[in-house]
């Protein structure tokens, strides 16, 4: 494992900082690019096939295909995807295992007669690009360089911070401005739920997983006319008590946070 204060081993800090940043806006251009070109109406995402490559998929695949080649390019992989040590009681693997619960419940709630081939095709790239994208430029390529500045503490705010504030401009392409708080304050509670998990289970594989079959599953229900489970509110009050305990674990000098 590649240790974050190794000069030998990565860029100088500096530049290892910036670069967290440098990827996280490159995937956003690229992505809300691609919004722009297409004509997205928010609201409208999943009415079809179409729209769902359109507007859900082909944005997310092609900002993945940037990070694939910028995280290629810097060999950061090791760096991105896996911590030096785990953290947590082991008690907070609940969290996970209740967002697979709730994934499984709203699959198994999905109405076939609706779910065409090409929808089901779709949504799942789009949920592959939404998990992989999201969490490399968040609490992937992100984490590693505020990890190069900061304490565990910050890296986690910080990084959340910015997950919740990639979900604002929905509000230029029809996300009504009276929703997009509300949608800002459960995307910075599921960031830390997600970041939870990364610490507890030492990777951001599992992470990258869960968000995109989170998202899927949410998806497919509203695109398929069925309403989600409501148990899917369980999670943010149990990802709150979790990264608490994470988080007070995590409290310590910033030369030993970077070791994380």
């Amino acid at each position: 494992m590649i240790s974050m204060n190794t000069e030998q081993n990565l860029p100088k800090q500096p530049s290892f900082f910036r670069m967290g940043f440098l990827l996280y806006f490159g995937y956003l251009a690229i992505f809300f690019t691609t919004w722009a070109i297409n004509g997205v109406d928010y609201l409208r995402i999943g009415e079809s096939a179409e729209t769902t490559k359109l507007w859900y998929a082909l944005p997310t695949l092609f900002g993945c295909a940037f990070l694939v080649v910028a995280i290629s390019v810097l060999g950061w992989w090791r760096i991105v995807l896996f911590d030096k040590s785990k953290s947590g009681p082991l008690w907070v693997w609940v969290l996970p295992i209740v967002i697979a619960g709730i994934i499984l419940d709203n699959f198994s709630g999905l109405d076939s007669g609706k779910l065409s081939s090409e929808l089901l095709l779709w949504s799942t790239l789009g949920a592959v690009g939404v998990g992989f994208g999201e969490e490399m430029i968040t609490r992937g390529s992100m984490i590693a360089g505020l990890r190069s500045r900061f304490p565990e503490v910050k890296v986690w705010l910080i990084s959340t911070l910015l997950f919740s504030a990639l979900h604002v401009p929905n509000v230029m392409f029809g996300l009504p401005m009276s929703a997009m708080p509300i949608q800002v304050l459960l995307t910075f509670i599921f960031g830390s739920g997600m970041y939870v998990i990364r610490r507890t289970s030492g990777t951001l594989i599992l992470p990258i997983v869960l968000h995109g079959l989170w998202d899927s599953s949410l998806f497919l229900s509203v695109a398929t006319g069925v309403e989600p489970s409501a148990t899917q509110y369980a999670v943010y009050p149990l990802a709150i008590v979790c990264a608490i305990v994470v988080l007070l674990k995590n409290r310590k000098p910033n030369d030993e946070a970077r070791n994380a």
